[in-house]
């Protein structure tokens, strides 16, 4: 029964990519939308894998404006190879969006199998990524997942560092990522 259950999972949610011209815009439900104050488990950069520690999706929340302007949250399978290229892309502008004041906090919601993502599989992404942003585990999008439906990866959502309201969702690879951050900055 768990390996059918599975399986379902699997092809229950899509990888998508783009023609280069960026994701689909998804219309985000509700104006005023907040940002959901969730705490998962997982790693705070590449340096910090020994063991997952509970860490807070609003750890980015900068009501006063002083470490933030914009938050990137990808929503990723590790399995996806549009996810991993947006990593990789992510990765490349660590200067610029430190200059930038662009926080990224990355949320797998399966492995490389297609299961919730292992403490094993979690030590390899970010060592192969060399990810220096938090990297969550939602796994089978049972939390934030589910607060977004996701269906399809990588989702790619925009918020508002001081009130974490949404500002955009995104379905797809983005294509050039510093085009498409600098478009929500101030």
């Amino acid at each position: 029964m768990r390996i059918v259950f599975s399986l379902v999972v699997l092809l229950a949610i899509g990888c998508s990519g783009s023609d280069g011209g960026g994701g689909m815009r998804v219309p985000v439900p509700d104006s005023g939308q907040v940002f959901p104050n969730l705490t998962l488990q997982g790693f705070r950069s590449a340096a910090a894998t020994d063991a997952f520690e509970p860490i807070s999706t609003w750890d980015f929340s900068d009501p006063a404006g002083q470490r933030y302007d914009l938050v990137h949250v990808m929503v990723i399978c590790m399995w996806c190879p549009h996810c991993n290229n947006e990593t990789v892309d992510v990765m490349k502008l660590s200067e610029w969006r430190a200059s930038h004041r662009v926080g990224v906090m990355q949320v797998a919601i399966q492995g490389y199998t297609g299961q919730p993502p292992s403490l094993a599989e979690m030590q390899s992404w970010v060592r192969e990524y060399a990810v220096d942003f938090p990297v969550l585990v939602d796994g089978d999008a049972a939390e934030l997942g589910q607060t977004y439906s996701v269906k399809s990866v990588p989702l790619n959502i925009m918020v508002n560092p001081r009130t974490m309201g949404v500002l955009a969702m995104d379905l797809g690879e983005v294509g050039d990522v510093e085009t498409y951050e600098r478009g929500f900055l101030p």
